[in-house]
């Protein structure tokens, strides 16, 4: 028996990192504040904001800064986000309605998906929604570019933190599989011996390198969205196929809608080939470590879920507080990966059998 390994963000979360989507959006403030502070001029931008001082020269700028920021002890994200809102003061403007929209996401549901939003936009550019500043798909991929290298930037300081070791980890990923957790519809015949995990794919979403903490001489890190280290390579976009608007966009005579859909990246390098291998090899267990199984790699979760040899999908969820957890959510997210509902229902190990991937002590 064989074990693919699901890694996504809450894998990284769990061992300290800083890795969603808020927390770069954080960091991208934070930067915009120590740049209010050290400004030498009256006005700066970047590709998704811009700010104007109204009526005040940079001396009194300087006034105004130390009032905020030594007076009264504002940390630099306090402080952007207090002047912006200063309409005397200053002028503060979006420049990207995209952008826009992942900061009113997070201020209003106090989480983003980014590459949902991207899609998003997508379909209104598809559908000639009126968006001044994104009238054609070339310059909503521009504006993903740059967030991209934002994002790289801020995940290559983050990951710079000590990472530890987590023994309960390392223990999910190689205990044997029970039998109670394979699906009752699998063709395969398994003895006791079968049940021993024989080799283990780390199938890593994230860009970071925490699965390697948990390399041994069976398993393999496989990268399937790229690496920090080699930012060329890096798949940040969507990946669902079997959305309705989908088949529209790929039949627009526009190759820019559909220059970040991961399927057709995944052919710029071997990692998607490597994991076809692995799950054509025999039959196999999906372990979910940290993924959502959100839409934006449907395609792909799909490929897995529905494989013949996979005998069984396993979540280790998110444990919420004593009483609370994400089962229910992670397990909805499961479905929507599926096209055979009956299917999924055997495969899916029920919360019985399953636990958190840490559990709070």
């Amino acid at each position: 028996m064989n074990r693919l390994v699901l890694i996504g963000n809450g894998f990284d979360l769990a061992h300290g990192l800083k890795t969603k989507y808020e927390h770069f959006i954080d960091w991208y403030w934070e930067e915009w504040g120590n740049r209010l502070m050290r400004m030498s001029d009256n006005s700066i931008s970047d590709e998704f904001c811009s700010f104007k001082l109204n009526n005040i020269g940079i001396s009194d700028w300087y006034l105004v800064r130390d009032w905020y920021y030594k007076k009264r002890g504002m940390e630099a994200k306090e402080f952007i986000q207090r002047v912006k809102l200063d309409a005397q003061l200053c002028d503060f403007e979006y420049k990207s309605t995209f952008f826009e929209r992942i900061n009113f996401d997070i201020e209003t549901t106090g989480w983003v998906d980014i590459e949902n939003v991207y899609y998003r936009f997508l379909t209104m550019v598809l559908e000639n929604a009126i968006i001044p500043d994104l009238r054609d798909y070339e310059k909503l991929n521009f504006q993903l570019n740059v967030l991209k290298d934002y994002l790289i930037k801020y995940l290559k300081l983050e990951e710079k933190k000590k990472i530890i070791y987590l023994d309960k980890i390392n223990e999910k990923i190689y205990r044997p599989v029970e039998r109670r957790e394979i699906a009752v519809g699998i063709p395969f015949g398994f003895s006791r011996e079968d049940l021993n995990v024989d080799y283990v794919q780390l199938l890593n979403f994230n860009y970071t390198t925490t699965p390697e903490l948990y390399l041994a001489d069976n398993t393999t890190v496989n990268y399937i969205h790229g690496k920090l280290d080699k930012p060329q390579g890096v798949i940040f976009g969507y990946g669902d196929e079997l959305d309705e608007n989908y088949k529209r966009l790929k039949e627009q005579n526009d190759s820019e809608c559909m220059r970040h859909v991961k399927s057709i990246r995944y052919l710029e390098h071997d990692n998607y080939r490597r994991m076809l291998e692995f799950i054509e090899s025999g039959p196999f267990q999906t372990v979910i470590m940290g993924h959502s199984c959100g839409n934006s790699d449907r395609t792909l979760l799909n490929t897995i879920f529905e494989h013949p040899n996979c005998v069984s999908i396993k979540p280790y969820y998110h444990q919420i507080g004593d009483r609370k957890d994400n089962y229910s959510e992670l397990t909805i997210n499961i479905n929507r990966n599926f096209s055979d509902p009956k299917l999924m229902r055997d495969r899916v190990v029920c919360k019985d059998y399953c636990e958190p991937l840490i559990k709070k002590t």
